[in-house]
């Protein structure tokens, strides 16, 4: 039975996409190579995402120079990876620690030798909570790691990077582009980042140098634990505002609460392969993206939300991330009560 020819459009278009998705792969595959002349610098080193990622550039046989804030994670890391390891005490937020890190990573350097890679992978969550209940020094304390930080230590960095035409890998996260009511001070972090990445990236061309984005979102770790996600919720609550609290109720709150530890985190542990092999390919293909969306969820959220009428992505989000429940804030209950 031949095929309608109403479908024939439909079908050509699907087949041209498979093959550029085909393409797309195979001109990303061939590798630099020369791993162990390759000395890549990786912030935030001391556990999740930047803990493996060491390990994993370990294997491949580049000189890791890692970034830590505290001892904590550093036994692990020089257990975990080879004598090639390094580590370098870096508190992102500190500028005196980032040019303090700087000195100690030219000391590590061979003469004449500069930095491969930079992978920020440093970040912090900060406050859960609705807009009113964090103050501006809240938004300035995650801002100060995961936008200031990351500037301050790639601004030091960078010639270090030009000098071997090197790559820096920024990470962010769906939060970079869709921003959520409970999550501003995160969000506002990861817009800023993604506004200097590309300003970095069509800045540092001239240089044969290349800035590539990884969006992760939804995965296991120590920020996503229900025992985070717990703390940051009632830190948030507790430093609120007299008026903001009487404003919600602590009804509310206890809503609130109960449905931050409900949260479901969609990817697993065992797939944080596909950040850490983002940061691979973005550091080491002839080849590397732009951007990297690691994740199934990110995906979907990244393709639906921006490509859809605010009026629709607001109810979406909204919906997504009332953690109320069905209970409305206080102050809206007294005004209903007014008008029956």
């Amino acid at each position: 039975m031949a095929m309608p020819c109403s479908l024939l459009p439909l079908v050509f278009a699907f087949g041209l996409y498979i093959l550029y998705k085909i393409l797309d792969r195979v001109v990303r595959w061939p590798r630099v190579g020369r791993y162990s002349e390759r000395y890549v610098l990786v912030t935030g080193s001391g556990r999740g995402f930047g803990f493996l990622t060491c390990v994993q550039l370990d294997k491949l046989g580049c000189h890791v120079i890692a970034g830590c804030r505290s001892e904590m994670g550093e036994a692990e890391l020089r257990k975990a990876c080879s004598e090639r390891l390094h580590v370098v005490r870096l508190d992102v937020s500190n500028p005196e620690s980032v040019r303090n890190a700087y000195d100690a990573v030219k000391s590590i350097l061979p003469p004449g030798k500069g930095l491969w890679g930079i992978v920020n992978n440093a970040g912090i969550a900060g406050k859960r909570g609705r807009v009113e209940w964090l103050s501006i020094d809240d938004y300035k304390a995650v801002n100060a790691v995961n936008l200031y930080g990351l500037m301050d230590t790639t601004i030091v960095f960078l010639p270090l990077i030009k000098k071997e035409r090197g790559r820096i890998v920024n990470v962010t996260s769906v939060g970079g582009r869709v921003s959520a009511p409970e999550l501003t001070a995160y969000c506002i972090s990861k817009y800023g980042v993604e506004a200097f990445n590309d300003s970095l990236r069509r800045s540092l061309k001239e240089f044969g140098c290349h800035v590539a984005l990884v969006e992760p979102s939804g995965y296991r770790t120590n920020i996503t634990s229900v025992e985070s996600l717990d703390k940051s919720a009632r830190d948030a609550w507790d430093d609120a505002s007299k008026e903001a609290k009487e404003e919600f109720g602590e009804e509310y709150f206890k809503q609130y609460l109960a449905g931050v530890r409900s949260l479901k985190v969609t990817e697993d542990p065992s797939s944080f392969s596909e950040v850490t092999n983002a940061y691979e390919e973005a550091l080491f293909s002839r080849r590397p993206r732009a951007r990297y969306i690691p994740g199934r969820k990110a995906k979907a959220i990244l393709t639906i939300i921006p490509n859809v009428p605010e009026w629709m992505s607001d109810w979406v989000i909204v919906k997504a991330m009332n953690r109320g429940g069905n209970i409305p804030p206080a102050f809206l209950q007294q005004q209903r009560k007014k008008n029956q």
